[in-house]
């Protein structure tokens, strides 16, 4: 078996710095993401307005039930969040997302990922539902943005 890719643009109406942290947050992803079940931090270096470490997630979907840990590294300055297996039930997996400001105040927001589950069934189950899983997450993204950003950016105004 192969892994499968998924890759989204978008363009969204806050900063790049401010989605880049956003999406770097993976400890508030359980509040807005649905199948997140819990996810802690096990390890984190701070690293000058960001952070690397190792962060453990539990995910749930209609019965399943799976415990994984990653690596991430968020650097919102760059508008650069990475996240790489550490272990779990993927043969393979890594998460790029890329956050430029556009020039008119809002940003471009590139996701990709690539992932191989070790189980047959949940590659095959994964794959079939990949277009609607990434666009689930980024859309549950935007409304976060939206929830977190539209009502500060009022207030700016």
């Amino acid at each position: 078996m192969s892994a499968t890719v998924v890759e989204a643009e978008r363009r969204l109406p806050f900063s790049a710095r401010d989605l880049c942290v956003l999406v770097g947050d993976v400890k508030s992803y359980p509040g807005f993401i649905p199948w997140i079940q819990s996810l802690r931090i096990v390890q984190e270096t701070r690293e000058g307005d960001g952070w690397r470490g190792l962060a453990q997630a539990i995910v749930g979907w209609r019965g399943l039930r799976e415990r994984f840990s990653t690596y991430v590294t968020c650097k919102p300055d760059d508008g650069v969040v990475d996240v790489k297996l550490a272990d779990g039930p993927f043969r393979h997996l890594e998460n790029r997302w890329r956050f430029t400001d556009d020039g008119a105040g809002g940003a471009i927001v590139r996701f990709w990922i690539s992932y191989e589950f070790r189980n047959p069934l949940l590659n095959g189950l994964a794959r079939v539902n990949r277009e609607t899983a990434a666009d689930k997450i980024i859309a549950a993204f935007e409304r976060e943005a939206t929830r977190r950003f539209a009502a500060h950016e009022t207030k700016a105004e």
